[in-house]
């Protein structure tokens, strides 16, 4: 076997120069056949090399350093453009159709009604035509108090003893005819204020007291005359003032003086002029009613002079027990009507 010298040499700006020499042995075998590897170190092609690699992907279209997406990573959906065109069409369809079904009704009602503006010509001009008490049938007005009530018995008998008992000392009391059970009504008052300040009068005569609300649906009645319908109303106008004083005057106010007494005196003895002739328009079954409040409240407006002239708080008591009265005959008119 023969040694065999080799040198390792390093090539710098072109030019070879040698580094190192190595001694091989020499074989007999085939290994000579195997390429040698070049010792030769090229420094300037290395430069080059590592220059390039440094430089990103897409400029010398190197994709092996290439960057890549994050593990795991989805990749948004593109933004789909076609949503907003549908939406656009879809409404405007939804206005098309809107346009063309109100289009159809107006032509639907021109065809059945006619001109529009022409009926409300029409209408005003049969307005004025027509006086305002010629005949006109309409409801009788509601009523609504509060009212004190004493008691309730399932007897009549016994009812009446403790409306006795009441009436002997100057108070007020009722009872009710057509109730089961039957209720003992003592006062009243336009609203809940004021019926409580009747109901404290009585506790302190020891009385027990509950207060209510009460209500004569008297629109529920149709098929009267105007003329009807206005002489009940005004007369509940004159009942609402009568039952105000009274409750002024038993609670110390001083609302009920001369002028306002005689003013009332003279409205009611206006409106009781008109009576007969409102009341031959009624029925027969109505006549014993309205006339039993006509004279309740003659009597209330009677009362309340005396008190007027005397001061004497018996006097409204007894204005309270006429409107008690007058409005249990409301409500049998009513009935009667109905």
């Amino acid at each position: 076997m023969e040694r065999e010298k080799h040198s390792i040499s390093v090539r710098l700006n072109g030019k070879e120069q040698k580094v190192k020499e190595v001694a091989y042995e020499k074989q007999d075998d085939d290994s000579s056949l195997i390429p040698r590897p070049n010792n030769v170190l090229d420094f300037k092609k290395r430069q080059a090399e590592r220059k390039r690699n440094e430089q990103p992907y897409w400029d010398d279209g190197n994709r092996e350093r290439s960057p890549g997406l994050p593990f795991k990573r989805k990749k948004k959906a593109l933004y789909n453009s076609a949503k907003p065109h549908l939406s656009m069409t879809l409404l405007a369809a939804i206005c098309s159709a809107l346009v063309i079904g109100i289009g159809m009704g107006l032509v639907v009602l021109t065809l059945f009604t006619g001109d529009p503006a022409e009926g409300t010509e029409a209408s005003s001009t049969s307005a004025d035509a027509i006086p305002a008490f010629s005949g006109t049938e309409s409801g009788l007005p509601v009523l609504t108090v509060e009212v004190v009530q004493g008691g309730a018995f399932e007897a009549a008998e016994k009812g009446m003893e403790s409306v006795e008992i009441l009436q002997e000392r100057g108070l007020a009391a009722l009872l009710t005819e057509h109730t089961d059970p039957f209720y003992m009504f003592i006062g009243l008052g336009g609203d809940r204020a004021e019926a409580g300040r009747i109901s404290t009068l009585y506790q302190e005569y020891g009385q027990d007291t509950y207060v209510k609300s009460y209500r004569i649906e008297g629109q529920a009645v149709t098929g009267q005359a105007e003329e009807v319908a206005s002489w009940f109303g005004r007369a509940m106008e004159q009942y609402k003032e009568l039952l105000r004083l009274s409750v002024d005057g038993l609670t110390g106010g001083t609302l009920t003086t001369a002028e306002k007494v005689t003013g009332l005196e003279q409205t009611l003895d206006a409106l009781l002029a008109e009576r007969d002739q409102v009341f031959s328009q009624l029925s027969e079954e109505a006549h014993p009613s309205a006339l039993a409040l006509g004279d309740a409240l003659v009597k209330g407006k009677d009362q309340l002079k005396l008190y007027a002239e005397t001061e004497d708080t018996a006097a409204l008591w007894g204005t309270q027990q006429a409107l008690l009265e007058a409005l249990l005959a409301y409500e049998q008119l009513i009935a009667a009507l109905s």
